[in-house]
């Protein structure tokens, strides 16, 4: 299973350059691209999914727009979720599929739109993100993505 692609060739996902200093502060960088703190991801996939799933939790969709940074996806086949054999790039399916509730996405010819949900719902994701972090003094962000992680659940249990 862990051979298995998610994609049928390689593409590209696209997220908006406005955002390059949320995903370094989330990456432990200053504005300078510095080490300044310790980092919650790695590379720029864990960023850009959080960024998704925010979006997605809050319904919150938007253009990526023409000044942009790009992933492969090979970049997301690559990159595993945790110590699991699950890649990164199960969860840019599960994303667009959740905001679509539109399984017919998993088709190879419906590939690009599939992709363009999941940059949508992160664009969107990245926006929310920059309005949490403007009324929080916490330079690392971890104290927001704390907060967004404690409505999340408490949304879920009281969905239960």
């Amino acid at each position: 299973m862990a051979d298995q692609k998610h994609f049928s060739s390689s593409q590209t996902i696209h997220w908006p350059t406005e955002f390059a200093y949320i995903v370094n502060m989330l990456k432990g960088l200053d504005l300078n691209g510095q080490p300044s703190h310790d980092p919650l991801y790695r590379y720029n996939t864990g960023p850009v999914l959080l960024a998704a799933t925010i979006g997605l939790a809050h319904n919150r969709e938007r253009d990526v727009g023409p000044s942009r940074q790009e992933i492969s996806t090979d970049t997301f086949e690559s990159h595993r979720l945790g110590n699991t054999q699950s890649s990164l790039a199960s969860l840019v399916l599960l994303i667009a599929l959740i905001g679509t509730q539109d399984v017919e996405l998993l088709r190879p010819d419906r590939e690009a739109e599939l992709i363009r949900k999941f940059e949508r719902y992160a664009a969107g994701g990245f926006e929310y993100l920059r309005g949490a972090l403007s009324t929080s003094d916490d330079v690392t962000g971890q104290a927001v993505i704390r907060e967004e992680i404690r409505l999340a659940l408490s949304a879920q249990s009281d969905q239960i």
